[in-house]
């Protein structure tokens, strides 16, 4: 890519982020945040040079901005021709790997060959349109119970649950979505301290977590 095309790339980029960043204004800053504010949280939160394990790898934009700042990363998309498109795009990133499968049937295996500092961005959610319907609309009680067997392999951990909106019974669209407070049980039975920004419930183990984070344990 030269010179030029890199600057078109980067107004389009620029052009497409004010354009969210209004229709979110325009929301009263209603829920979810726009995607690029989204990023630059997981950027700011997880673990540095860790790595990460994402599920949902939908169309790559977040697996290739984690990937600049990590070790390595396993991305999981269960969608067979999201998976063959990610793969194409990924292939020749020896610090991409992209698996095709259901997180909760993936991670048992994955999860014990890992350690480190891990950080886990869980946004496998079935939410429509190009995205895959498994067995259950929301796989996070068996991503979680997934994570919590292996926590004692890894040194510093995260962990970052994208849509904490829908984590509501009162909404019944969400029925298959957990209360939110077994979110806040599942980091407190694990000692991690938990608080939420954008529309993302964040749990970090206490030794990463600061003053302010611990408002929320």
């Amino acid at each position: 890519m030269n010179f030029l095309e890199k600057l078109r790339v980067r107004r389009r980029t620029i052009k497409g982020r004010k354009n969210e960043e209004f229709q979110w204004i325009r929301r009263d800053y209603e829920s979810p945040s726009p995607q690029w504010i989204k990023h630059a949280t997981l950027l700011r939160i997880g673990s540095k040079n860790a790595i990460w394990v994402e599920t949902g790898t939908f169309l790559g934009e977040t697996t290739a901005l984690l990937a600049k700042d990590s070790k390595l990363v396993f991305t999981i998309e269960p969608e067979r021709s999201l998976f063959e498109k990610a793969k194409l795009r990924f292939t020749g990133q020896p610090n991409i790997r992209v698996i095709h499968g259901l997180s909760e049937n993936i991670l048992p295996t994955l999860l014990p060959t890992l350690g480190g500092s891990i950080n886990f961005w869980l946004d496998g959610h079935y939410s429509g349109g190009l995205t895959h319907q498994g067995p259950t609309d929301c796989p996070v009680r068996e991503e979680l119970s997934s994570i919590e067997k292996n926590l004692s392999l890894y040194d510093e951990v995260t962990v970052l649950i994208d849509d904490v909106r829908c984590f509501n019974p009162l909404i019944l669209e969400y029925a298959d979505y957990p209360d939110i407070n077994f979110l806040v049980d599942w980091a407190r039975k694990n000692h991690l301290v938990w608080h939420i920004e954008h529309d993302i419930f964040i749990a970090k183990s206490k030794k990463q977590s600061t003053h302010s984070d611990e408002l929320w344990a």
